[in-house]
């Protein structure tokens, strides 16, 4: 259990499964909703993160940016701007 202030993640172990690097664009995880994107991208830059989006604000009115996770599954997380 990954646990962040209210937000709590479960994650299962899937030995079996088909890895999610493998998986190409079916290996999406996760769209978080923040009240501050530009402050945790910049907390995840601060580690050794790969990131597959850079922040950026988009025609569907959300500011965004993509992650891999280490075992390759893909996670965004975006600001609603309205």
């Amino acid at each position: 259990m990954y646990v962040r202030d209210y937000c709590r993640i479960m994650a299962g172990h899937c030995p079996d499964a088909i890895p999610a690097l493998e998986l190409g664009d079916h290996s999406y995880f996760e769209y978080f909703v923040v009240n501050d994107v530009d402050a945790e991208y910049q907390n995840v830059l601060s580690h050794d993160v790969e990131i597959i989006k850079p922040l950026r604000s988009e025609p569907w009115e959300m500011r965004e940016f993509g992650l891999r996770t280490i075992d390759g599954h893909r996670i965004m997380i975006g600001q609603d701007l309205n």
